[in-house]
């Protein structure tokens, strides 16, 4: 697969605990919620090859990009702080898709995920909610816009546009 074919990942961090004495920000994985993903991110690295993660730096979506460092191989991630929610946070991760390129995975939250999808695929719609630990695999266009090539929800099979639901 040629760099120019390899898709945008865009992957919400896996189930977390509900809250933290540390505040949201210090939030873990569930220990259901890593064994899920670790699955999951082994059957997303037999869909495709990745040439480096970028990750929020809230401890929930930093552990979900470790699993998926493992399962396709890499030896580190690279925390952002484009994929930090709050206000914006859609356009600054869009910007920061658009700057890295295809090959990538950039780990994070919603709504700013759904939301930077959006943008990206300029008026196609998901195909529905994103789940925690999906990953959305987005093909770049020559206008500099995405096209929806694939999703996948951990315990799911992987869905394409068309599919029958």
């Amino acid at each position: 697969m040629s760099p120019r074919e390899l898709p945008l990942l865009l992957v919400r961090h896996a189930v977390a605990e509900d809250s933290h004495e540390l505040g949201d920000e210090a939030r873990a994985l569930t220990s259901e919620g890593r064994a899920a993903f670790r699955h999951h991110a082994r059957k997303l690295a037999r869909l495709t090859p990745l040439t480096g993660i970028v990750t929020s730096p809230l401890v929930r979506a930093v552990q979900t990009a470790e699993l998926l460092c493992e399962a396709f191989g890499l030896s580190s991630v690279e925390v952002h702080p484009a994929l930090v929610p709050g206000p914006g946070a859609h356009k600054r991760i869009l910007k920061l898709a658009r700057h890295l390129g295809p090959g990538w995975a950039l780990v994070g939250h919603n709504p700013s995920l759904e939301r930077a999808a959006a943008l990206a695929l300029d008026g196609e719609e998901l195909p529905e909610k994103l789940r925690k630990g999906t990953a959305l695999a987005l093909r770049p266009l020559a206008d500099k816009g995405f096209t929806l090539a694939w999703w996948a929800t951990p315990g799911r099979p992987v869905r394409r546009p068309g599919d029958r639901r």
